[in-house]
């Protein structure tokens, strides 16, 4: 029992640290990929101005509050929308972003 535990032990907290870490890199890493990617949804795909109004960074994902500046027809229009990012896994992987309802 006392080789299990030897074994155990170690495992457990490396994959403990990593965990931690990559929920630091989350919150804390370079994000200006993920904003990039949450003004093009906010724009419907079309490059348009925005201005940030509100972010939200936590291990599990990214949300930002957006006034985007849509040309629709001859007047443009301001619309304020929220943004949703978040990874393909929990804490790994590519972020994806959706305009939260």
């Amino acid at each position: 029992m006392s080789n299990v535990k030897q074994f155990t032990r170690p495992i457990v907290t490396i994959l403990l640290l990593a965990v931690t870490a990559l929920g630091l890199i989350n919150v804390y890493g370079d994000s200006s990929d993920v904003v990039a990617l949450a003004q093009k949804v906010a724009c419907h795909g079309n490059p348009c101005p925005t201005r940030t109004t509100r972010i939200e960074r936590t291990p599990f994902g990214h949300e930002y509050d957006l006034a985007a500046t849509l040309q629709t027809g001859k007047q443009p229009d301001t619309v304020s929308v929220t943004i949703q990012c978040k990874r393909v896994y929990v804490l790994a992987g590519e972020w994806n972003c959706s305009e939260k309802h």
